[in-house]
């Protein structure tokens, strides 16, 4: 019977840490991208890992497809960068905003993932939309993030499905 007891209790104490992770990483993406709209730079620092943080995007293979046919060139479709150089480029807009949707937290208590969908607007209008994907660490009892890494669709040839029919496009994926 002690052994019920003790089962039970320790079922509902996991329960409650995963709901507070859970809560910590919604709030850690709310701030990320209230940080970019504000273009706080020290809070944004903050979100990431004191280490090493891998910054990278890839342009989709249309995407890269039509640069390449408007552009004339054979550049990489992938680049990399950083946080801090991310959040300096937005200095060169007037407004600017990340803003996510179909938001997926996978966590065990020590490590994280997020993936979403992104869009990502400067001076009122999208120009580039995606998905985002997050690794995250608790490090010292605060959830730091380590990557960032993106698809990018540049909205001036391929404008952003809804969200009704990226979750339908993800679910066949899946199978």
């Amino acid at each position: 019977m002690l052994t019920l007891v003790y089962s039970a209790f320790a079922q509902r104490a996991f329960a409650q840490e995963k709901d507070k992770n859970a809560t910590a990483l919604s709030i850690l993406v709310d701030t990320y991208s209230q940080s970019v709209a504000t273009r706080d730079s020290a809070t944004f620092y903050g979100l990431f890992n004191d280490g090493s943080v891998m910054w990278g995007a890839v342009l989709s293979e249309r995407t890269q497809s039509k640069e390449q046919e408007v552009k004339g060139t054979t550049a990489s479709n992938y680049f990399e960068g950083s946080y801090k150089r991310f959040m300096r480029g937005l200095f060169r807009y007037e407004s600017c905003e990340d803003k996510f949707e179909n938001i997926h937290i996978i966590e065990d208590g020590s490590v994280a993932s997020i993936t979403m969908d992104y869009s990502f607007w400067a001076n009122g209008s999208m120009t580039n939309w995606g998905s985002k994907y997050l690794s995250l660490i608790k490090r010292d009892g605060k959830w730091k993030i380590t990557s960032v890494i993106y698809s990018l669709e540049l909205t001036k040839y391929f404008k952003q499905p809804s969200l009704t029919e990226r979750r339908k496009a993800k679910k066949k994926h899946r199978q």
